[in-house]
């Protein structure tokens, strides 16, 4: 790994854990160069604007959803339902640090909605490639968004479930997803 990808990397995560620490609103170019151990100049030649760190900080998390689903998917037998099971079991999979990092990173989104097209393209993809493998548009559409309203209650910290409640729920959407396929 060369140090520009390293000295990348490394700045991404110390913006990761200052949005932890103090919101993504509030997360400074100067704090998160301290968190990093690099100079504010070290920063800006890869992060021109907190906005581009925001965006990286953004694309990172896709990525890591992305890698997660290729993981489950190769492990799911083939069926035409195996890329929502796939979507859905990387959606339901509880990730500390998405757990923190994301709810900072989702009021990013509400304040600037460009911040919100690679995610809304990621999910387009996504969804495409759901239904190209056979699966009913609509009922691919409810299951997808049903684990999505899952996880964003989870986020919001307004979830009315138990962990058992909400295991149940996990399961039977994946059962459902093998229902009746056509």
């Amino acid at each position: 790994m060369s140090s520009k990808t390293n000295t990348y990397d490394v700045i991404v995560r110390a913006a990761e854990s200052v949005v932890v620490e103090a919101g993504a609103s509030h997360m400074t170019l100067d704090a998160v160069a301290t968190k990093a151990g690099v100079s504010k100049g070290g920063l800006l030649h890869h992060f021109p604007t907190k906005m581009a760190l925001i965006e990286a900080m953004i694309n990172r998390l896709i990525e890591a959803r992305r890698e997660l689903r290729k993981e489950i998917w190769k492990s799911l037998p083939d069926s035409p339902s195996r890329g929502l099971k796939a979507f859905m079991l990387s959606t339901l999979l509880r990730d500390k640090k998405s757990d923190l990092v994301g709810p900072p990173l989702l009021a990013a989104l509400a304040h600037n909605p460009k911040l919100a097209e690679p995610v809304r393209e990621a999910i387009k993809n996504v969804f495409s490639e759901i239904v190209s493998s056979g699966m009913k548009f609509e009922k691919a559409a409810l299951l997808a968004l049903a684990a999505d309203g899952l996880l964003l209650q989870e986020i919001l910290s307004i979830s009315p479930f138990t962990e058992e409640q909400r295991n149940m729920v996990a399961d039977e959407l994946i059962r459902l997803a093998d229902e009746d396929i056509k």
